[in-house]
């Protein structure tokens, strides 16, 4: 799997190199699809292909699609229709209607000089959105296939030459952008449609404790496109040597360097250590922050002790400990510690993306009925 910045990248290398290609971007989903709104795929005249948008013969007629574009430099939208009855004969039927952008890349007549800005905020982690005109008619044809960048902060780069129109295509912009959310826009009774790729800042999985449990964590956590920090309070552990594919390691005190930690909602905390006095000082330090998820491995034992403590001698009110997944992850039977790391990883994304299956906690952060008053 290619995060933002990788397939920005490799478009931008083969902008430089003066190859032709075509990207695909998924922009409107209908029902089940194999993909999401915002994927992409870049098409290589050769075959040297980027990502997918979906694989079987929707992916085969984008990509027989994409030629064409490369050919003629004319964008267009294409729309893939899963909804047939399935049969022996049916190939990939998910039931579902995409909606593929696909456009020559660098466009003709255009140039691409926001490829640099936009790999340059992604580095960054600032949040940003991609606008593309992916269709423009009337008084707006010239608009077609335009793109520009919206932030949080700060003066958009470039413009879609859409008029007075286009202070109204940035406010909504805007919106998506501070909603997360990739969408498209429609405008003058659908003569003029805006895609709004919002580039999310990848989550972070932050690994408290670097022990067995973390190794596969840290792998795991890569292959799903989160940025990988561990951290722990032994050099021996955590080091470069013994995880390689982190984006951070961090050889610290627990409860300074979480007291000094960005943690922000777009922050998974994995509470991975080894005994229960470090899961107090931790908890301490990250039960009130804006943590997406906060995380601890334990048995029902353990982690009751861990509550009980913070409790009775913390003075932690009982109710905030209800937002922590303990025992950690899914209820899948786990056992190995790639098992276990599967099964933490699984519970992350369902929180990260809305699931819902039942976690090996939920029993554990029911609200406790209260006693009845003595007579």
């Amino acid at each position: 799997m290619e995060s933002s910045r990788d397939f920005y990248q490799k478009l931008a290398d083969f902008e430089q190199a003066g190859i032709p290609v075509a990207v695909a971007t998924i922009v409107q989903v209908r029902g089940s699809a194999p993909r999401e709104v915002g994927a992409k795929m870049i098409i290589h005249p050769l075959g040297n292909h980027v990502g997918t948008v979906g694989g079987g013969c929707g992916e085969a007629e984008v990509m027989r699609a994409a030629l064409d574009v490369i050919e003629l430099g004319q964008p267009r939208v294409l729309r893939i229709d899963l909804t047939q009855d399935i049969s022996m004969q049916s190939l990939g039927v998910c039931g579902g209607i995409t909606d593929v952008y696909v456009e020559r890349w660098p466009p003709m007549g255009q140039d691409g000089s926001f490829l640099p800005e936009l790999l340059e905020a992604l580095k960054a982690r600032r949040s940003v959105a991609l606008l593309t005109v992916i269709r423009a008619e009337g008084p707006y044809g010239a608009a077609l296939g335009k793109h520009c960048l919206v932030y949080q902060e700060g003066a958009p780069t470039g413009a879609l030459a859409l008029g007075d129109i286009e202070a109204s295509v940035l406010s909504d912009a805007a919106r998506a952008l501070a909603a997360r959310r990739s969408q498209v826009f429609s405008y003058a009774k659908d003569r003029l449609q805006v895609f709004v790729e919002v580039q999310r800042r990848p989550p972070t999985l932050l690994i408290v404790g670097a022990g067995h449990i973390a190794l596969p964590l840290a792998t795991l956590g890569k292959l799903i496109e989160f940025e990988v920090a561990v951290l722990d309070d032994r050099p021996q552990y955590a080091n470069r040597e013994r995880f390689p594919q982190a984006d951070q390691v961090v050889a610290a005190p627990f409860d300074r360097a979480l007291r000094n930690w960005p943690i922000d909602h777009d922050t998974f905390i994995v509470l991975v250590t080894r005994g229960h006095s470090h899961d107090v000082e931790c908890l301490l330090q990250v039960l009130d922050s804006p943590a997406r998820y906060i995380g601890m491995i334990g048995s029902k034992r353990r982690v009751r002790g861990v509550f009980e403590l913070l409790v009775k001698e913390r003075g932690v009110a009982p109710e905030k400990l209800q937002r922590v997944y303990a025992p950690i992850g899914l209820d899948i039977e786990a056992h190995t510690p790639a098992e276990i790391g599967v099964a933490i990883l699984a519970e992350v994304i369902k929180v990260y993306r809305g699931g819902r299956c039942p976690s090996l906690s939920d029993e554990l952060r029911k609200p406790q009925p209260t006693e009845p008053p003595q007579e």
